[in-house]
């Protein structure tokens, strides 16, 4: 039988640990934030020396370790038997379309396009996430994301436009990764409407070996494999690849799920675009790329949009928006 003390005691211990909790959770949102604005600068750095699916590739086997590490191999492969057959076909549609086409493009726009112009030009997937949204799960869009998805067209606009003072140009990296977007898209509403019951870990597992079998399958027929960029890979830039790999990588994703476990979901959600701004910056430091003021405005209307669709999607339909986050790491 407890004493009094020990009764008195417990409220404050579980204040004490809600505490600690919520300031774990807060260190691992700013984690998350600072290591999400290195993504593409550090990409853009990497493309100099890498092929486009050699990106993919280390990509892939970074996330892939993230997944192992996280929630263990064993576990992983116990749950991966117990996948119901009806979702094999769907689970291996979404692996290609997230895990390799769209990542493909996605390196390859990056490539030929600046750093800051795919921090801005790859938030276009929520357009095209509202957009298949429709088409394939009828989930017609409440006003909210109506206004949000305006605002961020809006935001891809001015920068497309350079604040409305010329023409619409856009090059073809910009192209490339407005396309990845799409893709992303696409792959997040066959996650939302045919993989709704697969845990997240499964999902984040079949699109890393999808990639991951694409490179072996396709590596005997390019003329640069992977080892001969590798061996010619200047040691002085070996940070770089550190960098994304630890921090870009596994150090985003790991504080992602830190967050997303101890703080409100809104929370992570909406302070969490703020990384388009500090992404823009971190280009601008690391890279020395230009940013003009229509950056500056586009980027400013892409995390309002950004805000506005996810604060109207977060409010009935939370337990699905978190699964979706999980599996779905661009």
């Amino acid at each position: 039988m407890q004493s009094l003390t020990g009764v008195l005691r417990q409220p404050a211990l579980h204040v004490r640990r809600h505490l600690c909790s919520s300031t774990i959770g807060w260190i691992a949102l700013t984690v998350m934030i600072l290591s999400g604005s290195t993504t593409a600068a550090f990409g853009k750095k990497l493309t100099e020396f890498f092929s486009p699916l050699s990106m993919l590739f280390l990509s892939e086997i970074m996330l892939l370790l993230f997944a192992i590490l996280t929630f263990g191999f064993f576990p992983i492969v116990k749950k991966i038997r117990h996948v119901h057959p009806s979702f094999i076909l769907p689970l291996l549609t979404a692996g290609v379309l997230n895990g390799v086409v769209a990542p493909i493009f996605w390196f390859t726009g990056l490539e030929r396009t600046f750093a800051v112009n795919s921090q801005l030009f790859g938030n276009s997937e929520t357009l095209f996430l509202i957009l298949f949204g429709i088409l394939l799960i009828h989930a017609y869009p409440r006003r909210t994301q109506w206004i949000g998805g305006t605002i961020i067209l809006t935001g891809l606009f001015t920068v497309a436009l350079k604040g409305f003072t010329t023409g619409i140009s856009i090059a073809s990296g910009d192209a490339l990764i407005i396309l990845a977007g799409g893709i992303y898209g696409l792959g997040g509403a066959l996650i939302s409407k045919y993989l709704r019951h697969v845990e997240p870990q499964i999902i984040i597992v079949a699109r890393s070996c999808c990639a991951i079998a694409f490179f072996f399958l396709l590596s005997p027929f390019i003329t640069h494999p992977f080892a001969s960029e590798l061996k010619a890979f200047p040691l002085e830039f070996l940070g770089v690849l550190v960098g994304y790999g630890l921090i870009s990588r596994f150090l985003l994703l790991f504080s992602y799920y830190e967050s997303i476990e101890r703080l409100p979901l809104a929370t992570v959600s909406l302070l969490g675009t703020l990384a388009v701004g500090t992404g823009l910056l971190f280009s601008h430091w690391y890279l020395g790329e230009s940013i003009f003021w229509y950056h500056g405005a586009g980027a400013a209307l892409i995390i309002l949009g950004a805000v506005v669709v996810q604060w109207g999607s977060l409010k009935k339909l939370e337990k699905y928006v978190v699964h979706a986050l999980k599996a779905h790491h661009h």
